[in-house]
């Protein structure tokens, strides 16, 4: 448990300081992309989706700096994943994907996810997503179901 706080601690500190400008203190607010400021608090475990898989939610925080799951809502550094089981990876309107993520002709599933969390950079050499990748078959699991909960349509 302490990994995954320090993981998220890390990710968070990443998304942060790759932002630009740093926020005014009595702002309490970052910038994504040129979009709209959001106060920090949308970035933390209350604002994701709950579930009885507590898991999953929780591994689900490494995801969370970079990627939405709920409909509507914006890109951040990562495209939003609302409904993206099924699909081919790379093809999330309003999103820049690398164009070896675009050329691999990945249509998400259990396997192919489950390849991607293994190691992103390896499985799509090329990828712009920075991230070691979630390494436990249990954490891998529990993500997954989490994911197909959260991310319906």
């Amino acid at each position: 448990m302490r990994r995954i706080v320090t993981l998220l601690s890390l990710c968070l500190a990443l998304v942060s300081s790759s932002c630009g400008e740093k926020p005014k203190k009595e702002e309490n607010t970052f910038e994504i992309k040129n979009e709209v400021k959001k106060p920090v608090a949308e970035a933390t475990a209350a604002t994701i989706p709950q579930s009885e898989n507590k898991l999953g939610r929780r591994v689900f925080l490494l995801c969370a700096a970079c990627h939405n799951v709920v409909k509507g809502e914006p890109h951040k550094v990562g495209p939003n994943l609302n409904g993206f089981f099924g699909k081919r990876a790379g093809m999330k309107e309003g999103f820049v994907y690398s164009e070896a993520l675009k050329n691999k002709g990945i249509v998400w599933s259990e396997k192919t996810i489950r390849e991607w969390l293994e190691n992103p950079a390896s499985y799509v050499p090329g990828t712009k997503m920075a991230f070691v990748g979630v390494k436990k078959k249990e954490q891998q699991d529990a993500l997954i179901a989490y994911l197909k909960e959260v991310t319906k349509e």
